[in-house]
């Protein structure tokens, strides 16, 4: 019997310990980073601006003049995954990189992260920038925020790009996220602990990438950069958890505007299986296969990105 008193009273030490050294931990963490602190480090940092929209702070980068081309980045990503593309298609357009809300330097409020209403935030942008039509360019969930914006506004839609782009959930790739993420109240404690390296982001990208010798300590870097902050793991997790609300996939008929889709092969996170749905499912478009290609064609492959988005836009 003294002996049970012994140990119940080391476990309440033990879980009373863990608990304070938990607490100190979670509010020790950067609430969100600083542009101006990291600004020497980023891509194009020379165009970037920032703008409140619906009292979000946004961050985006803008260069070039003409046509308006919107590039919209996948989950857990930003305008970085732009950054060998901007400059080459901003000698044709009018390029606005955005970091969607919760990613990159944008602000990370709680609330709302379903792609549709980054759809609508991404159009409420373009109202202040007094742009009335353009066209966009998504990458993996950016590519579904695009659609959303089709669907929801069509005639804001001059035509669609849609790089390895989510929105068909009947075909499942290799998860980007850990499972832990989904679970309800301890999720986001466990993510934190997880975030205590850069390997679970070092895994994501090698797993994205097919040439994952370009896998850099820079991409790592840069990737993991917001999400060692609180409010950016609140915003991943949120996206994460969000994800299955308002799909899409039996809307794709719907879409008329012109469709460039870019795939991977070997991409394995939305595989290609995906993309020839929307391909058959939307009427006019056309699928261009990047060989030797994974989840990340602008990253992996930038010239050929744009020579194919050049190809699109100047046949329309």
């Amino acid at each position: 019997m003294q002996f049970l008193k012994m140990l119940v009273k080391v476990l309440v030490i033990l879980i009373v310990v863990f608990a304070v050294a938990f607490m100190i931990f979670w509010f020790s963490r950067l609430t969100d980073i600083s542009f101006a602190e990291h600004k020497a480090k980023i891509p194009n940092s020379e165009y970037s601006k920032f703008i409140e929209v619906d009292g979000i702070k946004l961050h985006y980068q803008e260069k070039g003049a003409g046509t308006p081309l919107v590039l919209i980045h996948g989950y857990g990503s930003s305008t970085f995954t732009w950054r060998d593309v901007f400059v080459p298609l901003s000698e044709k357009f009018r390029v606005i990189a955005v970091d969607l809300k919760g990613f990159g330097f944008s602000e990370k409020p709680a609330g709302d992260y379903t792609k549709r209403e980054q759809a609508v935030l991404v159009q409420k942008l373009l109202d202040k920038l007094n742009i009335e039509k353009a066209y966009f360019a998504g990458s993996s969930m950016g590519g579904e925020v695009s659609l959303n914006v089709a669907l929801q506004n069509p005639n804001r839609v001059e035509g669609l790009i849609l790089i390895d782009a989510s929105g068909v959930e009947s075909v499942k790739g290799s998860s980007s996220t850990p499972w832990f993420y989904e679970i309800p109240f301890v999720g986001r404690g466990l993510v934190a602990v997880g975030l205590l390296s850069d390997n679970l982001v070092r895994a994501s990208l090698k797993r994205s990438y097919f040439d994952d010798s370009k896998v850099t300590e820079k991409v790592v870097s840069t990737y993991y950069l917001p999400l060692q902050t609180n409010n950016g793991q609140r915003a991943v997790v949120s996206t994460e958890r969000q994800w299955d609300l308002y799909p899409i996939e039996d809307d794709l008929s719907k879409i008329k505007v012109p469709t460039l889709l870019i795939w991977g092969r070997e991409d394995v996170v939305t595989p290609l299986a995906g993309g020839k749905i929307m391909n058959a499912s939307i009427e006019n478009s056309q699928l261009v296969i990047f060989e030797n290609c994974g989840h990340l064609p602008a990253e992996e492959m930038p010239q050929r990105t744009v020579e194919e988005i050049l190809k699109f836009t100047e046949k329309k």
